[in-house]
């Protein structure tokens, strides 16, 4: 387990918390933004012009997000991976105190942001890019992975196949708590996100952690 490695993880088992939370909550996956796209035209077409409006908003949001956490990220002057976790914090806990019968899609405008500035910051640590806040990609690469390997016995594509198969695991452990949590605590579960979003500052701070315990430093990156 290398340090983006592990990163990785930690990223993934906030995706997987959050995502399951929208959908639990709000009927919709707020990491991603195919259903809004196609909402959006759905309102457009039919003459909807608040809900096309709301939606558009939306996916301006969320490409605006993208934008400035790429824009961040090679510039190099600004701590990316500080501002994702604290971008998770605040919208954990402004999803936590949103009225439960709000607009579905303003519910989701929080979301579209911590997600959307998660997916480019750790997206493509530990050398593969696989997405921390869905499954279907992650899913297909686990598939092919372990079919290249059966084919080649290649042990980089073992490796690849349990790269991405642990990313569904841990995605779907933070799906499975955000469930319960929502099964119990309705919209306010949001604050349980906050759990995994600690851990996640662990990870990006583990190699400082490990060093001021003297325990033995987490490889930078794989051999």
């Amino acid at each position: 387990m290398t340090h983006e490695r592990l990163m990785h993880r930690a990223a993934t088992l906030v995706g997987g918390f959050a995502g399951m939370y929208t959908v639990m909550t709000r009927f919709n996956l707020g990491s991603s933004q195919t259903v809004c796209l196609l909402d959006t035209m759905r309102a457009l077409f039919g003459r909807d012009v608040r809900e096309f409006l709301l939606r558009a908003l939306g996916v301006l949001i969320y490409g605006g997000t993208v934008f400035t956490a790429a824009y961040l990220t090679r510039k190099g002057k600004s701590d990316t991976r500080l501002i994702s976790v604290l971008l998770c914090a605040v919208c954990f806990a402004i999803l936590g105190v949103m009225p439960a019968d709000i607009e579905p899609c303003l519910a989701l405008y929080p979301s579209f942001i911590m997600m959307s500035f998660v997916w480019v910051v750790f997206g493509s640590m530990g050398e593969y890019a696989s997405a921390p806040i869905f499954s279907t990609n992650n899913y297909r690469q686990a598939i092919g992975g372990l079919a290249e390997y059966c084919a080649d016995h290649d042990r980089k594509h073992l490796d690849k196949a349990k790269y991405f198969g642990g990313t569904l695991l841990v995605f779907h452990i933070g799906a499975a708590a955000a469930y319960f949590a929502c099964e119990r605590f309705g919209t306010k579960a949001a604050f349980f996100g906050l759990l995994p979003t600690v851990f996640l500052v662990g990870a990006v701070y583990a190699p400082a952690i490990a060093a001021a315990l003297h325990i033995k430093p987490i490889r930078a990156a794989a051999k």
